[in-house]
């Protein structure tokens, strides 16, 4: 494996990582939204459709667009809104924000998961390390889960209901979508093998 190959695959890695700990938060954040903001279980529980509508719906369009403008700039978008998401979770508060929050995870996974299957074909040489990169990165993907009820829990106060603490660890998940931002940014990606029609319009590519 060159070097520059292990650090696409790093980057892709802690991409899933980070990820899999903000997709699976929801039930968490579901529960601590109650606590915090005094909103009813039924409205809380739209945060769960605010992450799978946004991840359906640009994935349904994403692929018109995305090797228009690339798959690593792709996932530099989804990393650089996942870290502002993140950053303004703790500093602006309230239940609107959480909704934005999980709206920016879901387009953002959107964009991820669809750059990372696609740049898998990219940095493999044939079907069988294809899939067998493939079932490793999923399996990080279950890494990510399980870390991240250990993450949260650490950040929760179970003393007291009403303890906003737990908002602090979008500082450390920002960091960490920041890292995977700059990994990416600067491990260079060669993405000549997909081939674009630019002067074709955009609506022909849903034919």
């Amino acid at each position: 494996m060159n070097s520059t190959n292990w650090r696409v695959k790093l980057s892709l890695f802690l991409n899933y990582f980070v990820f899999a700990i903000l997709l699976n938060s929801v039930g968490t954040v579901i529960l601590q939204v109650q606590n915090n903001y005094g909103v009813s279980e039924s409205s809380a529980s739209v945060l769960e459709g605010f992450k799978d509508l946004s991840i359906a719906i640009v994935s349904f369009f994403v692929a018109s667009f995305i090797t228009r403008i690339g798959y690593k700039k792709a996932m530099l978008i989804a990393l650089g809104i996942v870290a502002i998401a993140c950053l303004l979770m703790p500093i602006v508060g309230g239940f609107a924000m959480s909704k934005l929050l999980f709206a920016a995870v879901g387009t953002s996974f959107a964009l991820i998961k669809v750059s990372v299957y696609a740049t898998i074909g990219l940095i493999t040489n044939d079907k069988k390390e294809h899939v067998s990169f493939m079932s490793f990165i999923e399996s990080f993907f279950m890494v990510g889960i399980l870390c991240g009820y250990f993450i949260f829990s650490a950040f929760v106060d179970d003393a007291n209901l009403q303890s906003t603490a737990w908002l602090n660890v979008y500082y450390l998940l920002a960091g960490l979508s920041f890292l995977a931002f700059l990994l990416l940014w600067s491990t260079p990606l060669d993405e000549s093998k997909v081939h674009v029609e630019h002067g074709k319009p955009m609506g022909k590519d849903f034919y």
